[in-house]
């Protein structure tokens, strides 16, 4: 696997296509340090209709210039997620199209069928269908020098049916018409009599178990997958794909049955790494697994969705870092909205690069973790183990009533049934491997017998040598004599925790202590005003489709401007129409301040008419030379070590002077919803030489996202914890030198949620915003997560500085 790593952005195109807009944003993108895009629509607005003749050919003009300034181009295959109805197109056509799904009617003791009208996956006719809908579509559509250069195709989260979680919200299970005939050629027996072992148990019930699970997969597998794979190598295109519920066995089972079978037939295999912080050691490791044993070139990880504004460059290393140990070497960064609509700032956050307030920081970040992942150890090399999983000890203890307990979206809260125990203890396995710092790869029971072949001191799976397996308890053979026929082979077996045994001991790393910093004469810290400051504007339904909302004004605003982020019907202050203007960042408009005072005194009062099938509650913003206080300043408080709470309503009043600012506290100084940076200075003392060399400035105490420093106006460039360090130049003469520190706020500050009862946490998806408990949040969460108060990261300076 290579370990120079590669950055995509996972591209959201919510908004009509605009060639030169499409063109500007890619540009950004690039200079960022992305090396290409995943065209994704999303909420795309149908503008011009998707994969008409108009759509293609400005896709066609768009893929030509990412050719020419060299950006990799990949085409998500659908408008909106999961793949497979192309927009709506498949239906169209095939107006019969059905999922059929089956259940267990305790009361009456029997299996019921239902079907409802929708695109399966595993339907040949929607799938070929789908295929010239999309596929096709692009091949005939796009330009030839355009199609020629497209990189390859991405499938999201196609799963039985139409992907949505059959079992996990209804205790059914999928069915095919077909399934009888399979059953009864492949094992000469009738398949309905044995249903019931499905849903409770009874004599032979994990053998039959066994065969549906794997019978499913199998025809998710030739009649969805298979067919993509062979049309993207017949058309020279690479094919990529990540599942639903990797993050355990048990998980994956009801929305595709084993990743392992899966993925092996993706050319490029991915895996969908959400949230902020590392999770589980097995799910990074799945596609890595298979792309070595299959020869593939690259694995893909689509990352970060859902990680929440708060996501900092010390966050967002760590995760990609973890990622890059597992053998990820292609990231595919989810997402980078188009535009910024309000739905856009509630749609799985966080826009990145484009709409973080440390984009500009993106290049260096890139760059640093280039060097970092350089030095991370060689997954290429042969493995210590290979770990087998119990995917049909599994599927024979699975009960579709038990498995409704489980989070949809991580796969948490896994029962404790014969099939639950053996998914934690296979869980628990792969973590106690991680954590003896063992270079691991997996498996499962069916690849090892269909995949493997047995030679002199190894099993081998396709192109991947294995010396040591490590069986998880529960893996089920279909043959006996296979474990007999590795040991003799002299493969070395282990189960369970057996491998602390047959496995070598790592020497222990020595720990690398701190660099200690030099003490440095110095002024105390002292903050610059910012040009202008921000407010994010709390509208409420004020009857017959009018939104409205109230800014106390502590003394007269110049230069007031007031942003919507979507279009509006109509908006005014204190009953002055605006007129808005459609920029770069939404719709904006000077506010008269003079004329609104006049009117309404010492408050400015808002009203929206959002428009009638547009955004229900856009996001507004007034804008200008003030700073924002609650008006209750006492109740300023701190939420934890990372966040401040804050009561509203908020009021205008006059920008501080310098001296005025606390550079220790931006938020409570009057700048709780800025953007853009506020700059931190000091005189700094270099004492004379002492013998001790120092190469790097440390900065202390710094709560922000991310610091550019710079000295006597010279560039150090960007740092962010964990370091909060630059290098210095060399031969610095003694002296005193001005320092100055642009503090780059958490982007939570501006987008929120705000009144989440969490505030910035490590998992957003739009429900943290409505405050309706959901999957995103804790178990134990009230069902209404909005609470009054609002929520801010902190932010500031207040440590001495220090060379090193």
């Amino acid at each position: 696997m290579k370990k120079r790593l590669s950055f995509l952005s996972f591209w959201s195109i919510n908004d009509e296509l605009r060639l030169a807009e499409l063109q500007e944003q890619m540009d950004e993108l690039r200079l960022a340090g992305l090396s290409g895009v995943i065209f994704h629509p999303r909420y795309y607005p149908n503008v011009p209709v998707y994969m008409s003749g108009e759509y293609l050919a400005i896709l066609s003009e768009l893929i030509l210039y990412a050719k020419k300034t060299g950006m990799a181009f990949w085409i998500y295959d659908e408008n909106g997620w999961p793949s497979g109805t192309a927009s709506g197109e498949v239906m169209r056509r095939l107006p019969d199209s059905v999922c059929k799904a089956m259940a267990w009617d305790a009361e009456k003791e029997r299996i019921v069928f239902s079907e409802k009208s929708a695109v399966s996956s595993l339907d040949p006719k929607a799938v070929a269908a789908f295929i010239d809908i999309t596929h096709e579509g692009y091949r005939k559509g796009l330009t030839p020098e355009a199609f020629a250069y497209v990189t390859g195709f991405f499938s999201d989260e196609v799963a039985f049916l139409d992907g949505h979680g059959l079992t996990v919200l209804t205790g059914g299970l999928p069915w095919d018409d077909r399934f009888p005939a399979r059953y009864r050629a492949k094992y000469g027996e009738e398949i309905e009599a044995c249903l019931p072992l499905l849903f409770k148990d009874g004599e032979d019930d994990g053998e039959f178990r066994v065969r549906y699970w794997e019978m499913l997969t199998d025809t998710l597998v030739s009649d969805f997958y298979q067919p993509i794979a062979a049309w993207c190598e017949a058309h020279g295109k690479k094919f990529t794909a990540h599942l639903k519920a990797e993050e355990s066995p048990y998980f994956q089972l009801s929305y595709s049955g084993s990743a392992f079978q899966v993925l092996k037939r993706v050319e490029t295999p991915a895996v969908d790494a959400l949230e902020r912080f590392p999770g589980n050691n097995y799910y990074p490791r799945i596609a890595h697994s298979i792309a070595m044993q299959q020869g593939r070139e690259t694995v893909l990880v689509e990352a970060m969705g859902g990680s929440g504004w708060g996501v900092s460059p010390q966050s967002f290393t760590d995760y990609v870092l973890w990622l890059a140990r597992h053998g990820m070497d292609t990231f595919a960064f989810h997402l980078n909205q188009l535009k910024l609509t309000t739905q856009a700032v509630q749609d799985w956050p966080p826009s990145m690069p484009s709409h973080v307030t440390w984009k500009s920081a993106f290049p260096t970040l890139l760059a640093d973790l280039q060097a970092k992942a350089a030095q991370l150890p060689d997954l290429t090399g042969e493995p210590d183990v290979l770990i087998i999983a119990p995917t049909r000890g599994i599927m024979a203890g699975f009960r579709p009533d038990h498995a409704m307990q489980m989070n949809e979206h991580d796969g948490s809260n896994v029962p404790d049934d014969a099939a639950g125990k053996l998914d934690m203890s296979f869980l628990a396995l792969v973590e106690a491997c991680h954590a003896a710092g063992l270079h691991y790869e997996l498996s499962e029971e069916r690849v090892v017998e269909e995949d493997g072949v047995i030679e002199a001191g190894v099993l081998r799976i396709g192109r991947r040598v294995y010396k040591r397996v490590l069986i998880a308890d529960g893996c089920l053979w279909r043959g006996p004599g296979l474990e007999a026929r590795l040991v003799e082979a002299g493969v070395a077996v282990c189960h369970g925790y057996d491998w602390f045994e047959a496995l070598p001991v790592r020497a222990a790393t020595a720990a690398v202590e701190a660099p200690t910093a030099a003490a440095v004469r110095q002024s105390p810290w002292q903050a610059q005003a910012p040009a202008r400051n921000q407010l994010l504007v709390e509208l409420i339904p004020a009857g017959e489709g009018l939104l409205a909302g109230e800014v106390p004004l502590a003394s007269p605003v110049p230069e007031l401007t007031l942003l919507v982020l979507d279009a509006v019907r109509s908006v005014s202050v204190n009953g002055t129409p605006l007129a808005l203007a459609a920029c770069r960042e939404g719709f904006g408009a000077a506010v008269p301040v003079a004329a609104a005072l006049a009117a309404g005194g010492a408050m400015l009062r808002i009203e929206l008419r959002p428009l009638v099938d547009g955004e229900a509650a856009p996001m507004v913003y007034l804008r200008g030379r003030f700073a924002v206080k609650s008006v209750n300043p006492s109740s300023l408080r701190e939420k934890d070590s990372r966040q401040l709470q804050l009561d509203g309503p908020f009021q205008l009043v006059p920008m501080p002077a310098a001296e005025a600012i606390a550079a220790a506290d931006l938020v409570a100084s009057g700048f709780p919803f800025l953007q853009e940076p506020v700059t931190a200075t000091k005189t700094i003392t270099l004492p004379a030489a002492s013998g001790v060399v120092t190469t790097r400035l440390q900065l202390a105490g710094v709560q922000a996202d991310a610091a550019f420093v710079t000295l006597n106006g010279k560039e150090l460039g960007w740092c962010w914890g964990a370091s909060w360090s630059v290098p210095l130049p060399t031969a610095l003469e003694p002296g005193d030198y001005q320092l100055e520190v642009a503090l780059y706020p958490s982007t939570f500050n501006m987008y929120g949620p705000h009144h989440h009862y969490e505030g910035d946490r490590h998992l957003i998806s739009p429900d943290q915003y409505k405050g309706v408990k959901n999957f995103a949040d804790r178990p134990d969460a009230p069902e209404s997560t909005h609470v009054e108060a609002w929520h801010f990261v902190k932010w500031g300076v207040t440590g001495d500085v220090g060379l090193i």
